[in-house]
């Protein structure tokens, strides 16, 4: 991130103070005669701060005109763009930049003009190539849309009711996007291979299709509803205690949109290919802005996703965005205190340890550092590296205890978090991923539990209100004989109200109308055979037992026995009041 001398930003920053406080105009008369000569300054002003700060004349002197000409400078393109619109937008190339050219520039422009043309500009004031730009501001990504973007216009009656809807789509400007005067932007070069790339795909940006297609993915994903009909595609919202939230469909759409790019801009991230990893990443925090605030408390990712964005820029060395660099680390940091506690007690608590999550600070008071630096705050950065020092030795393996922990047969990744966790200690390590495991293993088994119940009860159907049938009380009607169909038609009819569907199915069995099915009111146990009760009785049941279980089911000896063998024998009274506590 560094471009300018710590030391000095420091001298600049507290002598504007001074020039506040004392509310001195440098680029007014006496300091400032005419914009094109230098500054005049009291002799006794720079003694004045040159005791004041500690700092020799001559940088007194070079702070003072350098404010003074930012200051100029500002006011005659306030000027000029409050008479002709003409704004003037600073600009910063960062990640491919060729030799010989210049990282900084100030372009002039109306406001009014897209990203497409303003990247346009910056072809012709550099020579390179305009697909080769990214434009970010802020921390948002500038778009362009052109007309061939939204497909041939709508015709007919209908397109004045959606002519205000496509103006909007094609009000691509840069005012529309939040850029003002003296606004600054970053722009992304791309690699070089990427551009060789983009060539052969009908001159399409690498980078940009790359972000696309997952963006496409990642709204594909989380347009499944429950992912019934394939297992091989799952994805799944938890706390940080790896239990389901549950969220209203648009919600769950846009958090699982979000993490999905934000995993994916952390694979890409692994691989230092910082340009796109920074697209992919911002896209995802444009999906988690669609999100409540009490959303994004309950999971600790968007605080994750602040760390990586201002890691990028620090990689990126964008210096333009070092306040919303700062920003987002206060949100981070926020989130890590909310989520982990400020000691990381909370997370203690939760999940039984504080070791992995270590890392996430350590990058933290690096980059925090990082900023205090580029203020020129010294004291800070060494707080923040202490800081951060402090955290990585906790961080340290003994490489003999990881041996042993690999001859154990525990996984690098295992034995490492474990010996993290338990602060190197090799037993407790030890019951520490036992017990991950087992959490993993229950974790996994509840959730292809509950997958199979939202099948099934897909599978049966819905009631006449619009629910889905009760599970529950479908297998309860079961266990107790009846068949499948029965139990379903009668859970439908009945509008899953259990005692109403016991007692269709016990006066009116024939009213569910289940084809090839008897109704109960006209089987009595004169239609059961000798071999049918002997068969039942074999299994060592009273009479009377087995040829009511038999009764209740038709006939059916498999289902006969399984209902006794679900009762031990003792057959529950099918009237309301044996049924009440199954309704809840």
């Amino acid at each position: 991130m560094a471009e300018q001398n710590p030391h000095f930003n420091r001298i600049l920053d507290q002598i504007r103070d001074k020039l506040r406080a004392e509310n001195i105009k440098l680029w007014l008369p006496p300091y400032t005669v005419s914009n094109d000569l230098p500054g005049i300054y009291p002799e006794e002003l720079i003694n004045q701060y040159s005791e004041a700060l500690n700092e020799s004349a001559e940088e007194i002197f070079e702070a003072l005109e350098q404010l003074r000409i930012r200051a100029v400078t500002k006011l005659q393109t306030e000027q000029r763009f409050a008479k002709s619109g003409i704004a003037t937008i600073k600009v910063h190339f960062t990640g491919s930049i060729p030799q010989g050219i210049n990282n900084r520039l100030q372009i002039q422009t109306g406001l009014h003009v897209t990203g497409e043309d303003f990247r346009r500009s910056l072809k012709k004031e550099t020579g390179l190539d305009a697909e080769k730009m990214k434009l970010i501001c802020k921390g948002h990504v500038i778009c362009d849309v052109v007309v061939s973007d939204l497909g041939p216009l709508p015709k007919g009656p209908s397109f004045s009711a959606s002519a205000s809807i496509i103006d909007f789509l094609m009000d691509k400007s840069l005012e529309s996007q939040n850029l003002k005067n003296n606004s600054q932007i970053m722009v992304l070069l791309l690699s070089k291979s990427s551009a060789e790339m983009e060539n052969q795909w009908q001159g399409k940006d690498e980078a940009r299709e790359n972000v696309s297609r997952t963006r496409q993915a990642a709204e594909a994903l989380s347009n499944r509803q429950d992912n019934l009909k394939d297992d091989r595609f799952f994805l799944e919202i938890s706390d940080q205690e790896g239990r389901p939230i549950q969220l209203p469909e648009n919600e769950r759409k846009a958090l699982a949109l979000a993490l999905t790019l934000h995993e994916k801009g952390r694979s890409v991230l692994k691989k230092r290919n910082y340009p796109e990893a920074l697209l992919l990443l911002l896209e995802a925090e444009k999906e988690f802005s669609h999100c409540r605030a009490q959303i994004l408390t309950a999971v600790d990712n968007y605080g994750i996703l602040c760390l990586d964005i201002v890691w990028c820029y620090f990689w990126l060395k964008s210096i333009v965005d070092l306040p919303n660099a700062e920003e987002k680390l206060k949100k981070c940091k926020e989130c890590f205190e909310r989520s982990y506690g400020q000691n990381l007690e909370r997370l203690t608590v939760v999940r039984g340890s504080s070791g992995g999550e270590l890392a996430l600070f350590v990058r933290l008071y690096v980059l925090e550092a990082v900023c205090a630096y580029h203020k020129g705050d010294i004291f800070g950065t060494a707080k923040c590296l202490d800081k951060a020092e402090d955290l990585q030795s906790k961080l340290h393996i003994n490489k003999d205890q990881l041996n042993q922990m690999l001859m154990m047969g525990f996984t690098e990744s295992e034995a490492r978090l474990g010996l993290r966790a338990c602060q190197g200690d090799t037993t407790l390590a030890i019951d520490y991923i036992t017990t991950k495991r087992q959490e993993k293993k229950e974790r996994r088994k509840k959730e292809v539990e509950e997958r199979k119940k939202k099948r099934l009860e897909r599978k049966l159907g819905k009631t006449g209100t619009g629910e889905w049938v009760n599970v529950d009380s479908y297998k309860f009607l079961v266990e107790m004989g009846f068949s499948s169909c029965m139990a379903t038609q009668a859970l439908k009819q009945a509008n899953n109200d259990i005692n109403n569907a016991l007692q269709a199915l016990q006066d009116n069995p024939d009213l569910l109308d289940i084809p090839g099915k008897r109704s109960r009111s006209s089987f009595s146990e004169s239609d059961l055979s000798d071999e049918q009760v002997a068969q039942v009785l074999s299994m060592g049941f009273p009479v009377e037992s087995s040829k009511e279980a038999l009764m209740r089911c038709l006939g059916d000896v498999q289902q006969a026995i399984n209902m006794l063998l679900s009762t031990e024998g003792v057959l529950p009274s099918l009237s309301l009041q044996a049924v009440q506590g199954t309704t809840h």
